[in-house]
Order: structure tokens, then sequence, then C-alpha cells
């Protein structure tokens, strides 16, 4: 086996020289005048609608709903444009369109004051004429675009870069309409978010007369309050425009059934020592296990909670601290070879707990515990995460993981219906981005009976992995009040993640976008494009192997190392990683790569929710100077095309963790170019602006397999030396010795 290498690779950062060229018509777009008319009778009504109920907020709301999905670059930029400012400066939310069957498109809502409106209105009716006069009612790619056609704009009132813009615009809106809610939860307690305006929360309902006697409501932060059905359904009939957002605010934990085995003997276990602690928040906590000495517990109950102390549910919190503090003892099949961790628990419910509290919680704590860096969340919702806009509770998180050096690993969810006609979506919090969401499988690595599907978004991949949790016929052994109990469900998945992740992180010093890297990697090996695809929506990216040797070392045919680094301009690159080649100067490999970071967030922004974008190349360098990637990326190419839609399915644009591989049929040796090695680049971009504002960490795992079999790890190690890279090889036994003599307390005579 080879160990895991470390290479400190120096990056370097370059600005974005590429100049924007003139908008032009895609091939199969078009824009007529029969186009126009029908976006201008929209506009119209849009106008009628709000004439027609109270002014309430200064601007108007519309939603523009596009005929693809697309890209920033591709948004309107003169249809509803306001003097002074850009149409993206507008955007409040986005959300993706309704579909039976066919392919869902964005739908993005602006905050537009009615004079921009009515310009616009006038400018369409400009934009007719030109249409009839000049190009026969219609414009299309050929007899439109650049260099080919030149078209006669001056004569018209409107410059000419204003036409192209608008027949582009137009040519990619299907229509204009009012915001409106479509679905709401079938609840008692509701969370609701308003679309960002020039009014407070405090001057709306003020505005609307809102009784708080009568109609109690709870502010969370500036744009959402919790409120009960009857408050719902009085915004629901006065604003609807206004409500962006609305879920349920009652987090019912979805506690498994379980098996109580016959009275066993009290098992016994070492006193704690220095061990490495993970933060658990869940039920509360037993104090009476045979492992309490290795767990702080603290029950962070609000008053009113404590009433409920006597009758509290301590065996859920319980099981799943015993299997992170003593797993490996209590199910010797899954020893993973990480040894016993310290758990700091609060419990902070008894039984349910609304949303709001939760996060209020999470925050608190999280905030007073900064020395833990793995916190396990084993709590879940039934009900179905939304499509188009990421859960209070899991914004939450990733807004603390974008801030924080703090990584959470959240169960996946169970399915407890008795009756399973079809796979239902995870529940909040699994819908956390920045997380690790875990689902389960069984031994033999089948999703679980009662697994909950992702995608996130109708996007993003998640679960991210699966591990074992259980199934009928073969559960997993916890501790609880009772004694050992036989549990199954992604609630005790999950901790065997946090103890791996700990191990990587706290032992290993592994900077967290490594270790969640390199949890990835492991699972989705080489198989991931050949079989796992299939299945990733149940699964991730794969199963983690148990053994966390498997994760830190690799067979002796593979080369894989880690990096870190920082994103800070539009593109960080490095072109000298010296790859060995064979005796006929080729590269005798198959490649793959992961990339994990951790970018800020937009709850409001709806589908259009991670701020920042990490594109992946990684490959040789040809005789250009440019990377022939694995993954064969093009779309920040500047004689290449890709289509945000493309550009998302096949190099997974905006997702914050992403698994590139090179898959072949036939073991080929690649060409070289000369002397010339290979590279990674990085190419970042900003949803909501368009400079690059915060230094963004990120962590990359590569693996090489020499397709004849042969072991080059040495080489490669003395080729990074030669070229004055820093290589570290990460054995186990020598981190376990720097780790236990750092824990150790000086004392001065």
């Amino acid at each position: 086996m080879n160990h895991l290498l470390q290479i400190k690779l120096p990056f370097r950062h370059e600005l974005n020289s590429q100049k924007p060229a003139g908008r032009n018509l895609r091939a199969h777009n078009e824009t007529s005048v029969e186009k126009i008319e029908s976006l201008a009778e929209d506009l119209r009504a849009v106008l009628r609608y709000y004439q027609s109920v109270p002014q309430i907020v200064n601007n108007i709301l519309i939603d523009v709903n596009y005929n693809d999905i697309i890209a920033k670059s591709n948004r309107i930029t003169d249809l509803l444009k306001p003097t002074g400012k850009t149409t993206n400066e507008l955007i409040v939310g986005a959300r993706f369109s309704d579909v039976a069957n066919g392919e869902e498109n964005h739908i993005i809502t602006y905050y537009v004051d009615r004079g921009t409106i009515l310009r616009t209105l006038s400018e369409l009716n400009v934009l007719k004429q030109f249409l009839n006069q000049e190009l026969s009612g219609k414009a299309i790619a050929s007899n439109f675009n650049y260099p080919e056609h030149k078209v006669p704009f001056k004569k018209y009132e409107l410059s000419t870069s204003k036409i192209r813009n608008l027949i582009v615009d137009c040519s990619v809106v299907d229509s204009f309409s009012v915001p409106k809610i479509v679905h709401s939860p079938d609840k008692n307690s509701f969370l609701i978010t308003f679309y960002k305006t020039e009014l407070s929360l405090e001057k709306l309902l003020e505005k609307l007369k809102i009784d708080e006697g009568k109609y109690p409501y709870f502010f969370y932060g500036s744009d959402s309050i919790s409120v009960t059905k009857d408050l719902y359904e009085i915004l629901q009939e006065k604003v609807p425009y206004l409500i962006s957002m609305i879920s349920s605010d009652l987090s019912k934990i979805t506690f498994n059934e379980i098996k109580t085995d016959k009275s066993l003997p009290e098992r016994e276990i070492p006193a704690p020592h220095n061990e490495p602690i993970i933060g658990v928040i869940d039920t509360l906590f037993d104090e009476s296990v045979y492992f309490s000495s290795w767990v702080q517990n603290e029950d962070y109950l609000d008053e009113v909670e404590k009433f409920d102390i006597e009758n509290a549910r301590r065996d859920h919190g319980t099981e799943v601290t015993s299997l992170i503090v003593d797993g490996p003892s209590l199910n010797p099949h899954l020893d993973d070879g990480c040894g016993r961790f310290r758990v700091k628990h609060f419990g902070v419910c008894v039984d349910r707990i609304s949303t709001t509290r939760l996060v209020r919680k999470i925050r608190e704590i999280v905030a007073s515990n900064p020395d833990i860096h793995i916190w396990n969340l084993s709590l879940g919702t039934e009900d179905e995460i939304s499509k188009n806009f990421i859960s209070y509770d899991a914004a939450a998180i990733d807004e603390l993981q974008a801030e924080k050096n703090v990584l959470f690993v959240v169960s996946g969810t169970n399915d407890n219906r008795r009756e399973k006609r079809s796979v239902i979506r995870v529940g909040a919090p699994a819908d956390s981005l920045n997380s690790l969401v875990v689902n389960s499988v069984k031994r033999n690595g089948t999703p679980a009976s009662y697994s909950r599907k992702g995608e996130v978004l109708s996007f993003f991949n998640k679960p991210d992995v699966s591990y074992y949790g259980g199934d009928e016929g073969e559960p997993i052994t916890a501790y609880s009040t009772m004694g050992e109990t036989q549990v199954c469900g992604t609630s005790f998945a999950a901790p065997w993640i946090s103890r791996k992740l700990c191990y990587l992180i706290d032992i290993m010093g592994l900077p967290r976008e490594v270790a969640k890297a390199m949890i990835i990697d492991a699972a989705a090996t080489w198989e991931y494009k050949k079989s796992t695809y299939k299945i990733k929506n149940l699964v991730g990216y794969g199963v983690v192997p148990i053994n966390i040797q498997d994760i830190l070392s690799t067979k002796n045919e593979e080369i894989k190392f880690v990096v870190y680094g920082t994103a800070n301009t539009y593109k960080t690159v490095n072109y000298s990683i010296p790859i060995p080649r064979n005796e006929n100067n080729k590269y005798p490999y198959v490649a793959r790569a992961t990339l994990c970071y951790f970018p800020e967030c937009s709850r409001n922004q709806g589908v259009d929710y991670t701020d920042r974008e990490l594109s992946l190349k990684f490959g040789r360098i040809n005789e250009k100077g440019a990377i022939v990637d694995i993954n064969e990326n093009i779309q920040d190419d500047a004689n290449s095309y890709a289509d945000e839609r493309q550009s998302r399915e096949d190099f997974r644009k905006w997702e914050n963790s992403k698994f590139i591989s090179k898959v072949v049929n036939k073991n080929q040796a690649l060409m070289t170019y000369g002397d010339r090695l290979w590279g990674i680049v990085l190419t970042s971009k900003e949803r909501l602006g368009s400079q690059i504002k915060k230094e963004l960490n990120f962590g990359i795992v590569i693996t090489l397999k020499e397709i004849t079999g042969i072991n080059r790890i040495q080489d490669f190690v003395k080729a990074c030396t030669l070229r004055g890279l820093i290589v570290k090889e990460l054995d186990v036994s020598n981190q376990l010795q720097l780790y236990n003599s750092n824990q150790e307390n000086v004392h001065f005579e």
C-alpha cells in the first residue's frame, strides 16, 4: 500500500483578461413581433394587477419566466433595466418552473419601479417597428448576429446596443407574471420568508394592521417570521405577492423503532485521556450509561421545555453518542480503526422542537465551542424539502460553516411510512449544501429500505455519501437507557462518518476542505461514473470504506495526493505538477480528482443559492499552455460554448463538491506535450457581483492509477522534491505520536 501524500503547491493568482463579447442570438432562438406583443401584454397585466390591490410597497415584484436554466451572463440586461443600475441588482429570488414532463426552467423575481416598466413598454414598441421594417418581423441568428450582417440600427430612437440587447433579452423570456406561492404545507405553524423590499417586516405588519395579541408572531432575521395558520391565511389574502417561501416551523424528530436486547452484563470502558472531541446536537443524554465519563453532557433546554424533562426521551441522543464514543466495540464488524472519541453532548429537545428554536440553539452552541470542528446532527423532519428553496435550518448551518472552521455531519432522514409506493425527498436539514449529508445502506451496499432521495434544488448532489446504518434483519448495535439496543436509520450512519472526519482533521491534521474531499473521493472510487451515478440520489457518491486506513492509503499502482489552497482572484493556477512518465515518454494513467469548498450562500435567492463557484480543471498542459482537462471541461474556454444546463449537468457548475474522472475502456497511455507537465486551474465566479470579494479555501484530492500496475510513487516524490515542492507522507503512526505529544500538559518547575 502507498501512503497518502500532502503536497504544498504554490498557486498563482490571475485576473480575468477575457473581454465580454457582443451579445448575439443563440442558434435556435428568435424574437418576433408576436413575441414582443405577448410580453408587452404580460407587463400591462402585471401593472393592472398592482393597480387593483392596495399599495403596500413602493415598487413592483415581477416574475421573469425564462425559457431555459439561465446563466448570470444570459439574464435580461435591458428589459426592466432601471436608470443607474443593472437588472441583476433588482433580483430578489429565483425558483424553477413546475413541470409534469419536460425540463425545468428558471423563474427569477425582480423588484422594479413602475416607471421602469412603463419605459420598457415604450422601448418594446420601438423594437416592434425595427423588426417589421428591417427584419421582416422576426430576428433569428442567421439574419441578426455579428459580423456577417449589418443592420441599420441608427435611424431608430434607441441605441444600437439597446436594440440588440432587447432582442436577445426577449429571446430568452417566455413571459412576465405576478409572483405567487403555489404550494403550502398543511400545518398549524409556519415559517414565512418575504421578498426583500424597502419595507422592514415590522413596518409591513404595521401597515397591514396585524394585531400581535390576536395573531402572535416571532421574527427570525430580517426577512422571516413564524406565524400561526390564521395569520398565514391573512397574509396570503392581503399580500400573496410578497411571500417568497413558506415551510413548516415544527421539526418532528423521526425516531426509529428500537428492539431492546435481553439484559446484558454491564460493559466496561477505560477512562478517557486526550482523545479528540466531537460535538453532538440531539435529544437528551442518559448519564447513567457505562461510557458517561467520555461525555460532557448539557441539557440545553429553555425554561418552558424543562417542564417536560421528567418524561423526556433520552434514547435517541444516547444511542447516537454511544456510536461516536464506542461504536467499534459495540459493532466489531464496523471497526474503523479510529479508536474512541470524547463527546460534548447538547440535548436540545425532549421530543419536538420548532425549526427556529433549533437554529437559535445551534448558533449559540457552535459559537461557545470554537474548539470543536465536527458536529453530528442526527435530527430531521418528516416533511420533504422544497425543490425551490433551502430549508431555514439547513441555510443556518450552511452559514455557520461558511463563517467558521466547522463541519456538520447530517443524517439523510428516514422514510418511516408504513406504505412506500414511491421514494420521497429528504427532510430538512439534509438539504444543507456545506454539510456532509449521510444516507444509509445495507451490508451489501444497496440503499436501505427507509432511504429518502435527493437531489437538492433539483440539482445539487445530496446525500453526499452513504454508510451502514442498519436495516431489517441486520441492525446496528447501540447503547441506550435500557442497555444494548438494535437500531437502524440514517441517524446511526452519520456518527460513523463524524468519527472518520474528526480523525482526519484532529489527528491527521488535515483542513476540513481536504477531509471532506477525502471522504467523498473514498466513496466514489473509480466506479462512480460507471455504476454509482445511476443511484446517486439515494447513495450520493457511494459508500465510505469502513477502515480509516483505506482512506489514508491507496493501492501500490496508485498515487494519491492532497493539495490545499485559497482562491482570491478569477483564476488560481499551478502548471508544474511533475507526473512520472513511462519508458515511452507517455503518461500511463487514468485520473480522478475531488474538490470541496465552503461558499457563502443566500437563501433569499432561492434556487440560485450558492454565491460562489469554483470550476475545476486538472490534466496535462498542451503546447498552447492550456490544460487538457480529464473531464473535458470547456465552460470557461474562450472559444468554446456550454450553456448553463450543460455546465450544471456535465461540470457541476455551482456545486460546492465536485468529482471529476477520466473513464477509459482501453488501457492506453496518454501522449505528452514536449516537456510540459500537469496542472490545476480553479476558475472563480460570483453569483451576486462581478468582483471576487473574499478569499475562499479549497481542498483537492487527486488520484492517478498506473494502467500497467507499476508503483511510481517514489518517482513522483523525487520529481516533486527536485522542483522544490514540499511533499509529506501522511503516516498514521507518526501523526498519532504528534497528536499525543501536542496534547500533553507542560509543567514548569
